[in-house]
């Protein structure tokens, strides 16, 4: 797909099965604000350090604040592996979830888990966002791949059933 085309801003989330491969952050950025609009009930997210320029960004905030206050059964769950960044220069989106604890929440990855180089958001059980390499903005994402969405799932369960809240994103003050 060709970015400056921007396919993904007319996709629908459970509808658009359309494969799209992207190459650069700001791409990445503007897809995952996207599909996070049109959350309705879950959102899964395993990320290094929750990258600012993706996951620290006004409409990303804004949108995951909407999904969390969208209903009683909205759930977002969150794995870190490396609070660092965070704790020495603070993110909006650990203040979201320090204000909304009943619907988010951060765990960080068993030992086994910690130097896993795959970053991945899930929504809804059918659109995903996927970069094999936590380095690169080599992204692969779809809006309507249940099949796909189902088997991260499973990936990301299993690390979050072994992990554990993280303690200091709970106690860090921004």
């Amino acid at each position: 797909m060709n970015e400056s085309a921007a396919g993904f801003l007319r996709a629908i989330l459970g509808e658009t099965r359309e494969t799209f491969h992207l190459q650069s952050a700001d791409a990445a950025r503007d897809l995952t604000v996207r599909m996070v609009e049109q959350a309705t009930r879950t959102l899964d997210l395993i990320s290094r350090d929750l990258e600012p320029h993706i996951f620290d960004q006004q409409p990303f905030i804004e949108a995951l604040k909407r999904l969390a206050l969208k209903s009683r059964i909205a759930r977002i769950r969150i794995l870190l592996q490396d609070n660092n960044l965070i704790r020495q220069q603070g993110h909006r989106l650990v203040d979201l979830a320090q204000r909304l604890t009943s619907t988010i929440e951060i765990r960080r990855p068993d030992e086994e888990y910690r130097e896993f180089d795959e970053n991945f958001l899930l929504v809804d059980g059918s659109g995903y966002l996927h970069r094999q390499l936590a380095d690169r903005y080599e992204v692969t994402a779809c809006f309507n791949n249940r099949l796909q969405t189902t088997q991260l799932e499973a990936l990301f369960t299993e690390i979050w059933e072994r992990g554990e809240p993280d303690r200091e994103m709970l106690r860090l003050h921004l």
